[in-house]
C-alpha cells in the first residue's frame, strides 16, 4: 500500500544505500543461517523490532508448521525442509542491527559475533511464532551470552567450599546428641 506522501526517488535511493551499508551483514547472516532461512533481506515494514521471520505467499505459516509437527506420522526429515521457505527481514534502523553490522565487519569469525547473530534469529523465530528446533544450541548460546555480560571467563565449576575444622567438630557433636535424644524422647505403645 502506498500513501503517496514520500518521494519514490528518495525511497529508492535510501533502500539502495541501506542495501550497500548492510550487505556484509546480510551475506554473513545468510551463510550463518543456511538451512534455517532461505533469504535474509532488509525490511521497510518492520518498525520496532530488530527482525522478523516471514514466509512466502505459498510457504507454511507458524501455525501450519505446528499442525504438521503434531501429526503422528510426521517425518523429522521432511520437517527440516520447512525452513527453506522462510525469510528473515531485518530492520536497518534498529540499534541492535546497526551494532551487529559493525561487529560483523570487525570480527566475523569470533564466537561472540556468531552467538549474537544467532540470538537475533532465535528471538525473531520465537516472536514470529515458530518452533525452536535446536534447544540445546539455543541454551548454550544463551549461557555464553549471559556469561559474557557477567564477565565470566570460564564455565568450569568452582571448587566446593571447605568447611572449617571448628564447624566440623561442632556438627559431629550435635549429631551424637541427636541420636541419643531420639530414643529417650519417645515411647512406643501398642495400645490405642
Amino acid at each position: 500500500m502506498k500513501f503517496g506522501d514520500e518521494d519514490e526517488d528518495v525511497v529508492k535511493k535510501r533502500i539502495k544505500l541501506y542495501k550497500d551499508t548492510f550487505k556484509p551483514l546480510t551475506k554473513f547472516l545468510k551463510d550463518l543461517y543456511a538451512g534455517k532461512v532461505g533469504k535474509v533481506s532488509l525490511s521497510q515494514r518492520v518498525v520496532s523490532s530488530p527482525s522478523v521471520i516471514v514466509t512466502s505467499q505459498f510457504g507454511n505459516t507458524a501455525n501450519m508448521e505446528r499442525i504438521m509437527r503434531s501429526q503422528t506420522f510426521a517425518d523429522p526429515e521432511k520437517l527440516k525442509g520447512l525452513g527453506a521457505s522462510r525469510t528473515m527481514e531485518i530492520n536497518p534502523r534498529h540499534p541492535i542491527i546497526i551494532e551487529l553490522n559493525k561487529l560483523v565487519q570487525e570480527s566475523p569469525d569470533e564466537q561472540t559475533t556468531k552467538d549474537l547473530a544467532w540470538l537475533v534469529y532465535d528471538t525473531a523465530l520465537l516472536a514470529s511464532g515458530f518452533y525452536q528446533d535446536d534447544i540445546e544450541s539455543f541454551s548454550d548460546r544463551m549461557y555464553r551470552t549471559i556469561g559474557a555480560s557477567l564477565n565470566v571467563k570460564s564455565f568450569e565449576l568452582a571448587e566446593e567450599l571447605e568447611i572449617p575444622a571448628e564447624e566440623e567438630e561442632e556438627e559431629g557433636e550435635k549429631s551424637k546428641e541427636d541420636k541419643g535424644g531420639e530414643s529417650a524422647g519417645f515411647e512406643v505403645s501398642d495400645e490405642f
